[in-house]
């Protein structure tokens, strides 16, 4: 989160604040009060504007602070800071596709061998369904009809149906086609 430090810096020195309300587009001053890592309290003539979601710019600082208004009271308005949870999503390096793609995964020595489907993929990994999973070690190997040769992965997470892997190509390079 962006500079909450700051803030409370600014809290300290008694310098305004500029609150921005991404719910009504509008922007008003205000003193900041009571920072926390978890919220903080605003006061100015302006508050009875803000809505629910807001930004904090502290002057100096090219970010603004995320919060959420969870009450105004005539010139006085409390804030919390929401946890940013990141989603496995936003975890990713690139966007994954929609496919629908057999395949088969071993262990490195080709003695257990469990048929799936490849349902996205991306350049560095992908999800597949297939039953027991968990019955493989942490590296596998994706056997796909169109590469001439397998793929190395490993398990980013798993359960009995499905799992997330990590593909680790030769050289760096994907395979054609």
């Amino acid at each position: 989160m962006p500079s909450i430090e700051a803030l409370h810096e600014r809290e300290q020195s008694g310098e305004p604040v500029l609150v921005v309300d991404f719910d009504n587009l509008c922007c008003v001053e205000a003193t900041v009060e009571n920072v926390s890592e978890w919220g903080c309290r605003l006061s100015g003539p302006d508050m009875g504007e803000l809505r629910k979601n807001i930004g904090i710019r502290v002057p100096g600082i090219l970010r603004l602070i995320r919060g959420q208004v969870t009450a105004v009271k005539g010139e006085l308005a409390s804030i919390i800071f929401p946890k940013i949870e990141e989603k496995l999503s936003d975890k990713r390096r690139e966007r994954r596709n929609t496919v629908k793609i057999p395949v088969t995964i071993s262990d490195r020595e080709g003695v257990t061998e469990i048929k799936g489907t490849i349902i996205d993929a991306g350049p560095n990994g992908c999800k597949v369904l297939a039953k027991d999973l968990t019955s493989l070690p942490e590296e596998v190997v994706l056997h796909i009809k169109k590469f001439e040769k397998p793929v190395l992965g490993e398990f980013a997470w798993r359960n009995s149906t499905s799992a997330g892997l990590r593909l680790v190509w030769e050289d760096g390079e994907m395979p054609s086609e």
